[in-house]
């Protein structure tokens, strides 16, 4: 197989990733803020009732109750996974790999020299190695702030 097949090959996988985790995030983000904004609706509806029909007013309470519990839940969950971010992130990373690909087929339409072929591989690599620290820098704990055993970064301990 030649190096120019090797990199075509290889920037089609890299970029088919970015999409398939970006459309996972983008869904997940989407699925979550959804659910927040129903179950806030949900919560305000129910308080409604409980306020109009006093009869109903225990079962409607313990239901906000339940409704508020499970938008805390999620917000939680969708802070932690960061969703949102991370669908950006890999956005941003398929983008700039399809251009790549993109400069990669105008410059092989004629002719593409191995130095050429490699000097893109390099750039394909330079893309995903830059993607991975700057997500490693987002996601690293802040100095100071609480581990998740409870002490300090860099603390040691």
């Amino acid at each position: 197989m030649k190096k120019l097949d090797k990199l075509r090959e290889e920037l089609l996988a890299q970029i088919e990733s970015f999409k398939v985790e970006s459309n996972k995030h983008k869904h997940m983000y989407r699925s979550f803020r959804y659910a927040v904004f129903l179950l806030a609706a949900a919560s305000a509806i129910l308080g409604s009732i409980a306020l109009t029909f006093p009869a109903s007013q225990q079962g409607a309470n313990l239901a906000i109750v339940a409704i508020t519990s499970l938008v805390g839940v999620l917000t939680s969950v969708e802070g932690l996974r960061k969703p949102a971010e991370l669908w950006i992130h890999e956005r941003t990373t398929y983008y700039a790999l399809k251009d790549l690909l993109r400069e990669l087929e105008y410059r092989a339409a004629q002719s593409i020299s191995e130095n050429e072929v490699d000097q893109i591989f390099h750039r394909m690599q330079s893309i995903l190695g830059a993607s991975n620290e700057k997500w490693s820098r987002r996601v690293q704990p802040t100095p100071g702030a609480p581990s998740a055993d409870g002490l300090p970064s860099g603390s040691g301990k």
